[in-house]
């Protein structure tokens, strides 16, 4: 489909979606969420792609929800209209964490400037965040009379420590992208004019070297077991996808192109390989 508020490029196997509102800061919109998102879901349906590039155009990544109109910007019956029956009505916002939480493939953030509000919560169930040295952080909600949202005091706590959220939350505060890193939001921080080629970088080794079904398989545990309690459960999920890719042919492709010192030929594809029994809960 064609885009209004994203850019959608692939280069080889690597995918990169760019906010594009640079005059607003890549404010959020839905109609920005919503392009994201199927972009998103365009790329897990494409075996050719194994990793995606999520970033904004300009001197922003994004400045929070657009504000432009005014004080019922969070209001979501007043700017959607309440449907029949007074239920909350929809909006793709409801849609980000059900989607982001079954991709299939890894989603690397390039912050290039400015992440407030959405621009920081959004992010959160994605897998590799790094950053500009321009890159500020900030959970400004409550400085704006709401809390934040997209079950980010649930993410931010088991990324940077109870502590730190709490901090982060309750003061609102901008932070520079090296106190991001110095509390984990960020991986890691490079200077503004290498962040594109590192994070093309990063996106290329993983595509070079990891094999994309066990890729899928790992993603999904790494996002199912932050919630799990049940540590029996947890290794019987992780005995059994284990066992499972110890008899499929990728595991012998990567055991004897490592043994004969050449790079792997993948031949499992996530759009039909998956095991049968997948997603275990």
């Amino acid at each position: 489909m064609g885009y209004q508020q994203i850019l959608f490029e692939v280069s080889g196997p690597v995918a990169t979606i760019t906010l594009n509102r640079p005059e607003r800061l890549n404010a959020f919109t839905y109609v920005l969420v919503g392009e994201m998102l199927d972009a998103l879901q365009e790329v897990d349906k494409d075996d050719s792609i194994r990793a995606t590039i999520l970033t904004g155009a300009g001197r922003g990544f994004c400045a929070g929800m657009d504000l432009s109109s005014g004080g019922s910007t969070f209001d979501p019956s007043r700017q959607q209209g309440k449907p029949d029956g007074g239920e909350q009505p929809k909006t793709p916002v409801d849609q980000i964490l059900t989607v982001m939480l079954n991709l299939k493939k890894p989603v690397i953030v390039a912050v290039n400037g400015p992440a407030v509000g959405v621009g920081v919560t959004m992010i959160l169930p994605m897998d590799i965040r790094i950053a500009a040295e321009s890159a500020r952080f900030g959970l400004v909600f409550v400085r704006r009379g709401v809390v934040p949202e997209l079950a980010s005091p649930w993410f931010l706590t088991r990324i940077v420590g109870v502590s730190k959220a709490a901090e982060l939350m309750y003061t609102g505060r901008i932070i520079s992208a090296q106190e991001a890193l110095q509390c984990g939001l960020v991986s890691r921080v490079v200077p503004d004019s290498q962040l594109t080629a590192t994070a093309r970088e990063l996106a290329m080794e993983i595509a070079a070297n990891a094999a994309p079904v066990p890729l899928a398989l790992t993603k999904r545990m790494l996002w199912q077991f932050l919630a799990e309690t049940d540590l029996q459960k947890v290794e019987e999920i992780n005995h059994t996808y284990f066992a499972w890719t110890g008899m499929q042919p990728d595991c012998n492709e990567g055991i004897m192109s490592f043994l004969e010192k050449r790079p792997p030929r993948w031949t499992m594809k996530v759009s039909k390989d998956m095991p049968e029994f997948f997603p275990l809960t």
